[in-house]
């Protein structure tokens, strides 16, 4: 007789790329993963009783799926004619895809995580698995199902068996007591500064993309006096990291934030000074407002808005656990 077809169901979690993807399916006593990058495919088969943690782990991960990318590419390419635009659409774009970037950004920082998967002789990472509500998806539908072949375990397994150990050999008068690894307490994600360093950052945005037009030197000395005032916020944050005060993420932020002020000082310069030189020299006389030079601050600015957002987003992701999800062990 031959035997009955396998019949599967398809898992939570879906990685469609350009070159690459993966899904998970469920059989009657396994899971069993799909891997495709080009035209090969690759099974690997996990028995449910041999299954021994499945680990969720949170972390930032950067996929871009294709449908995102289609879309991502047709609205930059709407961007070469920004040069023949209104300034007030111009304004729109860049606000549009900075939002859109931002939100990509906030989901793969806050939302992105690595489910694992144990065995005795194996450990594999399930890559289709990256979000954590597909993540909480996914364990609800395999936790019953492995309790159900392997049977529970009570929670308090790990103390009981800790405190049923009996007593440590070698303990004469001279042995040495075993040392306990102390564990490493990690910097914090923010501090009262980067949170106003992040709030500098996305007023000083806003202000600059609403009078960036504008020939008013009062407006100039506003932007230019938020400008400094970001800088000195960032070289707080710098100082706070130094002192171990504040985590990794922020003191990034702050880098780039003073690297993209300095280049943009110095493009701005040499293109007025070049467009104007150019007036000069053909006896039109100097401009008050050169687009290029216009141009140049939009960009900065709308890119320090989303400095500002990824600073929001560094913050909101303090209230997120940094301890992994095991649901069997």
């Amino acid at each position: 007789m031959a035997p009955a077809e396998e019949k599967y169901r398809r898992l939570p979690g879906r990685r469609r790329g350009v070159i690459s993807g993966a899904s998970l399916w469920m059989g009657q006593d396994h899971i069993l993963m799909v891997k495709t990058a080009w035209f090969r495919e690759e099974y690997k088969r996990f028995y449910l009783r041999d299954i021994q943690a499945i680990v969720v782990a949170p972390g930032a991960r950067f996929y871009i799926s294709i449908p995102v990318l289609v879309l991502a590419l047709a609205w930059l390419f709407s961007g070469f004619f920004m040069a023949f635009w209104p300034t007030s659409v111009a304004i729109g774009w860049i606000a549009g895809t900075t939002a859109m970037l931002a939100a990509w950004l906030g989901v793969s920082i806050a939302a992105g995580c690595r489910c694992r998967l144990y065995t005795a002789v194996s450990k594999d990472e399930l890559p289709s698995v990256f979000r954590t509500w597909t993540a909480r998806r996914f364990l609800r539908q395999v936790q019953p199902l492995i309790e159900q072949v392997q049977g529970t375990v009570d929670a308090g397994w790990a103390e009981a068996e800790r405190t049923s150990a009996g007593p440590l050999l070698h303990q004469g008068p001279g042995a040495m007591a075993p040392m306990e690894r102390q564990p490493r307490s990690a910097a914090p994600s923010r501090t009262l500064a980067s949170d106003l360093f992040a709030l500098t950052l996305v007023v000083t945005s806003a202000v600059g993309l609403a009078t960036v037009g504008s020939a008013d030197i009062f407006w100039n000395r506003v932007n230019t006096a938020l400008t400094i005032v970001q800088l000195a916020g960032a070289v707080v944050v710098l100082v706070q990291y130094s002192r171990g005060n504040i985590g990794k993420a922020m003191q990034r932020v702050a880098v780039v934030s003073m690297l993209l002020t300095g280049v943009t000082f110095y493009v701005q310069t040499f293109t007025f000074a070049i467009i104007n030189g150019a007036r000069i020299g053909s006896g039109l006389g100097p401009m008050a407002q050169v687009r290029p030079y216009v141009m140049v601050h939009q960009v900065t600015y709308g890119l320090n808005m989303l400095l500002g957002l990824i600073s929001a987003v560094i913050t909101l992701r303090g209230a997120y656990s940094d301890e992994p999800d095991i649901i069997k062990d």
